[in-house]
């Protein structure tokens, strides 16, 4: 089990690496930014040709390109007193212009770019000079923070950014629920190193590592991901040895598992009328899709226990379909034979949660495993919405039958 889990991580984290490299040139901004990221990583010690040297400065540098201020900035702790100057005198340029005037690509809208000027600013030696400049950039990060239209993982960089500035711990609140990997990343990288501070307390440790492993396990790494890829790296890669027994023994992992439900049915074996002896596993009820699911779940878990050895709960005959005590977590499964049927399952379901949790002390959660025969795709999306407003949902995972299985599983 933690081989195989083991395996999926390390390959989505050879993926962000070979990302980072991408940008692993002198100057490249994002290059730069990784590089401040992962400073403190042995792994990456003899990996960087990012910073700007003597050379760069002399022939690269563009005092009136508010970008190759910044790169200069990631690197001039690195750098003589003479690439100090260079700075300051570009920097004082920088402050003569309007930050928000023009296009929203200028270094103002750009968290990535003020960390560099920020970085520049804070390794120059001259006192006076570096208060006149942090306010200066103070001021273009409050007016960021308190414009509208900014992402959670813009509104989390710029104070990252603040914190870099000011070195005071930022309060954030922000609730974990519906972030994406990179803003979990984040949140997880700042929390950590106590840059950030949740004054609500709402974002455990544990609940915020446990859903970074599971989306980088669900959601993979796509090939766009630039400066995140090192916030996500770093956080993943701490979050893996702080906490992987935690997220083995949670219901998070469960819903992993099941969701690579589709992917795998690609060698569910239905054969065509051509063989002399097809061989076919037809999939027409809820019945096979439990066999389906034990024969998963039960390869992870040695105390799942099936339907037949529930408990009954109230007075009510039906009981859930697998039940997983280590984990507190119930596993309801669904079969949806036509697209009018979600709304149908909603309201079986949404009765059932109560109605099995109100009468147990052993079981927390339930997890919906829905199985779609009509692959009404458009139906799932609603589906999982309403069902996850009820707060004993753990996770809803809806599949849709295999291509290769005839509809009703017959020929």
């Amino acid at each position: 089990m933690t081989e195989a889990l083991s395996r999926e991580i390390g390959k989505q984290l050879e993926k962000l690496k070979q990302s980072i490299l991408s940008h692993n040139e002198k100057g490249d901004i994002y290059g730069l930014f990784s590089h401040h990221i992962l400073a403190g990583s042995a792994e990456w010690r003899e990996e960087w040709d990012v910073l700007c040297d003597e050379d760069w400065v002399d022939k690269r540098f563009d005092e009136k390109n508010a970008y190759s201020i910044s790169s200069l900035g990631y690197s001039l702790h690195n750098l003589s007193s003479e690439s100090s100057k260079s700075f300051t005198k570009a920097f004082d340029l920088l402050m003569q212009r309007d930050p928000f005037k023009g296009p929203h690509v200028s270094f103002a809208f750009q968290p990535v770019t003020m960390i560099g000027l920020i970085l520049g600013v804070k390794a120059v030696t001259a006192t006076g000079w570096i208060t006149k400049a942090s306010t200066w950039l103070s001021s273009i990060i409050e007016k960021r923070l308190s414009s509208s239209g900014l992402t959670k993982y813009q509104v989390l960089l710029y104070s990252y950014a603040r914190f870099l500035l000011d070195g005071s711990p930022q309060d954030i609140s922000m609730e974990s629920k519906g972030l994406s990997i990179e803003e979990f990343s984040l949140l997880e990288y700042a929390l950590r190193r106590k840059f950030f501070r949740d004054n609500r307390q709402q974002n455990t440790s544990v609940e915020i590592r446990g859903n970074l492993i599971e989306q980088i396990i669900k959601s993979g790494i796509s090939g766009d991901v630039d400066e995140k890829a090192a916030i996500i790296w770093v956080a993943v890669s701490e979050s893996v040895s702080t906490d992987i027994g935690s997220y083995l023994r949670s219901p998070h992992y469960v819903s992993a598992i099941l969701s690579r439900f589709e992917a795998a049915m690609k060698r569910w074996r239905y054969d065509s009328d051509k063989l002399k002896n097809p061989i076919r596993w037809p999939i027409v009820s809820e019945r096979e899709v439990q066999d389906i699911l034990y024969l998963v779940l039960r390869s992870y878990f040695d105390d799942l226990i099936d339907e037949e050895a529930t408990p009954k709960f109230g007075h009510k005959f039906h009981k859930p379909d697998f039940a997983i005590p280590s984990l507190r977590l119930l596993i309801e499964v669904k079969y949806a034979y036509q697209k009018d049927d979600f709304k149908k399952l909603e309201q079986e379901i949404m009765v059932d949660t109560k109605a099995y949790l109100s009468n147990t002390q052993d079981y927390d959660r339930i997890l919906v495993f829905i199985y779609d025969e009509s692959s009404s795709v458009q139906e799932h999306g609603i589906t999982k919405k309403d069902l996850k407003k009820l707060k004993e949902i753990e996770d809803v995972i809806i599949v849709s039958r295999p291509s290769q299985i005839i509809k009703g599983g017959v020929s």
